[in-house]
């Protein structure tokens, strides 16, 4: 027992000040990538950098009761990553503060909104896409 705990004392020291959690341990080797696809903005050769080239489709009229668009939000959602639901579904479906959350799923507050921002951006583009000016399917 006593070996255990001085190596996890030592473990521990060395380790400093570094990230215990695991999502934080393997999300620094993946590249950041924009919510919002680079190439739907201006360039910097052209009249507006950064600006919309074109702006998005509006959509149409929906209200949050429709059961077609609960269906199809259920089945996007479904569609990401787990954390990424869980996020979605604690913040918004059950509307848990951000402290809550974090607390139960073991983010950070920086990770937490970096997650709910990235599925979010990637809800909006598949609602988007299967919307589109017919309604929900």
């Amino acid at each position: 027992m006593k070996a255990w705990l001085s190596r996890a004392v030592v473990g521990t020291v060395l380790r400093g000040e570094q990230r215990r959690n695991r999502f934080a341990q393997w999300a620094h080797w993946y590249p950041k990538t924009p919510a919002v696809d680079s190439r739907r903005f201006q360039g910097p050769g052209e009249p507006y950098p950064r600006h919309w080239r074109a702006f998005p489709e509006p959509w149409p009229p929906l209200t949050r009761d429709d059961p077609a668009l609960q269906r199809v939000l259920a089945r996007e959602v479904a569609g990401l990553p787990r954390t990424w639901q869980a996020v979605v579904r604690e913040r918004e479906g059950a509307g848990r503060p951000a402290s809550e959350v974090r607390a139960r799923l073991g983010l950070s507050g920086t990770q937490q909104q970096a997650i709910r921002n990235r599925a979010w951006a990637v809800l909006r583009e598949r609602l988007a896409a299967r919307l589109g000016r017919e309604g929900p399917a």
